[in-house]
């Protein structure tokens, strides 16, 4: 079972991706800001990472950029600076239909 890491400080954001990443059979870790997300990712494990990078509080950029170099990254953002980021594997608009989470995750996760 694949396991995701799904980072946004949007707690209503964080459950939506969870059920629909869950429903999907994958596993999923929560972490609501960027130095939570910084120590899930030192721990290793992680199959894939969904984030926001642009949270306003321990922001989500230099987890992205930790990230892109290990494992695939989905970037689900409202933030136009997210665009043309090297490394990602998808980027989604904010808000973001469950169906195309799940789609660019298992399209990311395939490789």
């Amino acid at each position: 079972m694949p396991r995701i890491l799904v980072v946004d400080d949007q707690p209503d954001t964080l459950l939506a991706a969870r059920a629909a990443l869950v429903a999907a059979g994958h596993e999923c870790v929560l972490a609501a800001d960027g130095e939570r997300a910084l120590e899930l990712l030192a721990d290793g494990g992680f199959d894939l990472v969904v984030i926001d990078p642009a949270m306003p509080l321990h922001d989500g950029w230099p987890v992205l950029a930790a990230a892109v170099d290990t494992v695939p990254v989905v970037a689900v953002s409202s933030a136009g600076a997210v665009a043309g980021r090297p490394g990602l594997a998808a980027l989604l608009p904010k808000p973001c239909p469950a169906a195309d989470l799940v789609a660019a995750a298992e399209a990311a996760l395939a490789g």
